[in-house]
């Protein structure tokens, strides 16, 4: 299966085709958290992608974060040729919520168009009809994307943004 077709399943359809194990979250959280299996290990062999939640004492919630978390690691991790077709920028006026359903198959294009221009925005910002500095903004709402967004910098040659 290719990346888009997970980042574009809901978070049951993502957790269906993921292997889930529980475990012993550790830390503070008293005896609840030290007797149950709350934390949560997904994992996706495909890509090789392991992801742990273990911050809450609900297994529930860990569940959530660590979907959230994988949808985030396929955006990031795995590259794709860029898709042909115009893309339409699913956000609204130039902005996007990390929280937005569609934010992790932005990310997911964005990186991937950048990928096969070296490491350049204005590429990937041409692609959405954003300036350069507008796709910034919106990749450092999130602490992955911008560290990504610095290491494609540094790796391409160019000097680090001031985010």
């Amino acid at each position: 299966m290719h990346r888009d077709t997970y980042l574009k399943m809901n978070l049951n359809e993502l957790l269906r085709a993921c292997s889930l194990k529980g475990y012993q979250g550790s830390g503070p959280g008293g005896q609840h958290r030290n007797k149950t299996n709350t934390g949560v290990h997904l994992s996706l062999q495909q890509y090789n992608l392991e992801i742990k939640s273990s911050e809450s004492r609900s297994a529930k919630e860990n569940k959530i974060h660590a979907l959230h978390r994988m949808q985030m690691a396929l955006a990031l991790n795995v590259r794709e040729e860029p898709p042909a077709v115009e893309m339409k920028f699913p956000g609204s006026n130039g902005h996007i919520q990390p929280s937005n359903p569609q934010f992790p198959l932005f990310v997911a294009h964005v990186f991937d168009i950048m990928a096969t221009k070296n490491g350049d925005t204005k590429a990937a910002a041409a692609a959405f009809g954003l300036s350069p500095s507008a796709l910034v903004k919106i990749l450092r709402q999130d602490k992955a994307c911008a560290a990504k967004l610095q290491g494609n910098r540094v790796e391409n040659g160019k000097s680090k943004l001031h985010l």
